[in-house]
């Protein structure tokens, strides 16, 4: 049996971007893409509809870009942010430090508001040391800082 086309009317994760029109199988379209409102069928109303959502998601994503700019130069010019904890013999930590003690910090030291999600930690730090962390505020600005553990004692 032959391909359909449909029109994305949402992003489609290795299919297509939305306005797209896209051929798949007719089991996947009849079974999962139209139920679940990602496609349609190809008329000219359609089509209009999509390319103006498509400007207002445009429009979105620079705004959010925007702030997310804005935010990311808050961070670097801040540079680093220090934390202060007990650690015990060869500076091993009393307990870790995770996304959340760093999203604390930054909105006391530089009143900059993000979420934990926004933090990319690869593992909670055990350690007395300096780290880079890095941020994901869009899919485009990852702004890096430098993140300071000291001991209490020193």
């Amino acid at each position: 049996m032959p391909n359909v086309k449909l029109l994305l009317n949402e992003k489609v994760h290795k299919l297509g971007e939305v306005g797209e029109i896209v051929s798949v199988k007719p089991g996947y379209a009849r079974n999962f893409l139209i139920p679940q409102r990602l496609g349609t069928i190809p008329t000219p109303g359609e089509i209009k509809r999509i390319q103006k959502k498509k400007a207002l998601l445009e429009k979105q994503y620079q705004e959010e870009k925007q702030q997310a700019e804005e935010l990311a130069k808050k961070i670097t010019e801040l540079g680093k942010i220090t934390i202060t904890v007990k650690a015990g013999e060869a500076g091993k930590l009393y307990g870790r430090i995770t996304a959340k003690e760093i999203v604390e910090r930054l909105k006391d030291d530089a009143d900059i508001e993000i979420s934990k999600k926004q933090v990319l930690l690869k593992k909670p730090i055990s350690e007395v040391g300096e780290f880079q962390i890095k941020f994901k505020l869009h899919s485009e600005i990852t702004p890096e800082i430098k993140l300071v553990i000291k001991d209490e004692e020193q």
